[in-house]
């Protein structure tokens, strides 16, 4: 057989290699987990007394869309991270940018309040349980998103952690903010950004042990 002749038999039955069935499974799959997450939010804690018409002031809007925001920039580098050669983690800082956002609206807020006025603003009355909350339920998008990388071809398994840790509290935080009172900037600053942290923490550490290859 001539090598022209064997070439075309080996490439007779090949067919174009489709590599968009993970960015769609990445983003069914966040889909899948924020409605379930928000349902176990309200089915556990119920929702937010005035949500009707809370839902539609600025706070309550800044708060979901710190959450949706962070959630989509983590996840396109989510699953940008499965596939290798791409690098993802060169625009990793843009996740910094809405919460900076929230950072500067905060101190903004402090600044134009009277200082005995701080503590109110800073902590609320429920610090405690977004610390907890945020991060709980944030554990069914890390669980889907953790089934995906494994489908997926992840060269840097600490990079693909924290990416999927912020996608995933990123969920929770807008699932949670269907419950959550607490309105205000310095709050979301403060605890919501150490509850992203901390689930962003739990992916990078968490994801190299359990993906081997």
């Amino acid at each position: 057989m001539q090598t022209d002749e064997l070439i075309a038999v080996m490439t007779a039955g090949h067919h174009p290699v489709d590599t968009g069935w993970l960015r769609r499974a990445t983003w069914l799959g966040a889909l899948a987990a924020l409605a379930l997450t928000a349902l176990l939010v309200l089915a556990v804690l119920g929702p937010r007394p005035d949500l009707a018409g809370a839902w539609s002031t600025p706070p309550v809007i800044a708060k979901a869309l710190l959450g949706a925001s962070v959630a989509c920039i983590a996840l396109v580098l989510f699953q940008r991270s499965l596939r290798p050669g791409l690098k993802p983690g060169r625009k990793l800082p843009l996740v910094t940018l809405p919460l900076a956002l929230v950072a500067a609206w905060a101190l903004v807020t402090l600044a134009q309040a009277p200082t005995e006025q701080w503590s109110a603003l800073i902590f609320g009355r429920y610090w405690r349980a977004c610390l907890i909350a945020v991060p709980l339920y944030a554990l069914v998008p890390l669980v889907v998103l953790f089934g995906l990388a494994r489908g997926g071809a992840p060269v840097d398994g600490r990079l693909t952690g924290a990416c999927a840790g912020l996608a995933s509290a990123g969920l929770a935080t807008l699932a949670y903010s269907l419950h959550c009172p607490d309105d205000t900037a310095p709050f979301l600053a403060t605890w919501y950004t150490i509850a992203i942290a901390a689930v962003t923490g739990v992916g990078a550490l968490v994801f190299p042990r359990l993906l081997r290859w």
